[in-house]
């Protein structure tokens, strides 16, 4: 892969991206019963209301409490992106520098007088999403690269790296 060099900023939709994916990830068996339920509801009421049998108000109570919990759990998170905003001092906006080797990766965001640089092998983990790569530096540490600063070139040698340097360490849907 050769040297990739770019200045970018996040912003409030990256950082929203980066904020619900963790949240997919963290709750990501009770979110898949949540919209099972959710789905099978509507079915079973779509059948109800067709005559195919008699409708028990305890499936759309349950159906319901998981979508009250679905909707405070989504709610919680805009509330986490919101204070993070108002924080004096976010990186929101901020300019960073990414230098991306075939070996290393480094941060800097030069406002903040922030640098951080780590052998890609030593990475605590990297996910690719549809607009965004996000290094975890360390179990703390976040850097969220924006896709769109990267050609295609760019973004497939990169994926390249990371796919042969991480192992599983590196989650994708791209091949």
């Amino acid at each position: 892969m050769e040297k990739i060099q770019v200045d970018y900023t996040v912003t409030v939709s990256d950082f929203r991206k980066a904020s619900y994916y963790g949240l997919f990830l963290r709750h990501r068996r009770p979110l898949q019963i949540m919209f099972a339920v959710l789905i099978g509801a509507v079915l079973y009421g779509a059948g109800s209301y067709l005559g195919l049998g008699t409708a028990n108000p305890l499936v759309f109570f349950l159906a319901a409490a998981y979508l009250c919990w679905g909707l405070l759990l989504f709610a919680g998170t805009e509330r986490s992106i919101r204070q993070y905003m108002r924080t004096p001092g976010n990186f929101l906006g901020c300019t960073y520098t990414a230098t991306l080797e075939s070996h290393r990766v480094q941060f800097e965001i030069p406002e903040r007088s922030i640098k951080a640089s780590r052998q890609i092998g030593n990475l605590a983990c990297v996910f690719e999403l549809n607009q965004i790569f996000m290094i975890y530096v360390s179990a703390w540490d976040l850097y969220i690269l924006p896709c769109r600063t990267l050609t295609k070139e760019q973004r497939a040698g990169l994926r390249q790296t990371f796919r042969q340097r991480l192992g599983n360490r590196f989650a994708t849907r791209f091949r």
